[in-house]
């Protein structure tokens, strides 16, 4: 059930917010164990490793999709090489990839998933720092910023869009890809400088 339900919300992101809706309802359902009869599961721990797997499955075949286009010719010359990692960096992700982490921050929003997940998906995206990742990124704090940073010390969301804002300012990045790091960190400055 947990897979048809992420499978349903990443195909209709339209409906991403009903289908987290959907799970917060049935979080606190317990289903017998597969493995250990005598014991249940939640469905909201089913759905959280679900989640897991499916983030880290899609976060490697981004970059194995981005690897294999990328080689698919032997180079020699540099110039020839900086430009294909240049453009590795600078590709689209894919729509279920984006689609993926709009479903998994509306889970955050209900409150299925915590504030933990969402500090370990900013940070592998962070990490791989690669134009997919950065666009999801940017994608996944606009929709979470605000209800992430009531949860977060200041320092923790300051690290992050500092890290945004250098990566925007460093260059090397596609024209629409530097505006996004820059509209989603002008974004987060501007919530903090209008009075509440």
């Amino acid at each position: 059930m947990v897979e048809l339900i992420f499978k349903r919300a990443v195909k209709k992101p339209d409906s991403a917010a009903v289908f987290a809706e959907l799970c917060q309802h049935l979080s606190e359902v317990e289903f017998q164990s597969l493995s250990d009869w005598s014991a249940s599961v939640s469905f909201r721990s089913l759905l959280v490793k679900h989640c897991q797997a499916e983030f880290m499955k899609n976060l490697d075949k981004e970059g194995i999709h981005q690897k294999s286009w990328s080689c698919l010719e032997p180079v020699q010359d540099v110039r020839v090489t900086d430009r294909l990692r240049e453009e590795q960096q600078n590709t689209k992700p894919s729509g279920r990839f984006l689609n993926m982490l709009r479903f998994i921050g509306e889970l955050f929003l209900s409150k299925v998933l915590a504030e933990k997940s969402m500090h370990c998906c900013i940070r592998r995206l962070l990490q791989k720092g690669d134009g997919p990742s950065l666009e999801g990124l940017c994608q996944l704090l606009q929709m979470i910023q605000q209800d992430l940073e009531v949860v977060t010390e200041k320092e923790v969301m300051d690290t992050y869009y500092n890290q945004l804002d250098h990566i925007a300012e460093k260059g090397k990045r596609a024209p629409r890809l530097s505006l996004l790091l820059r509209e989603t960190v002008d974004a987060r400055k501007m919530a903090y400088s209008t009075p509440h």
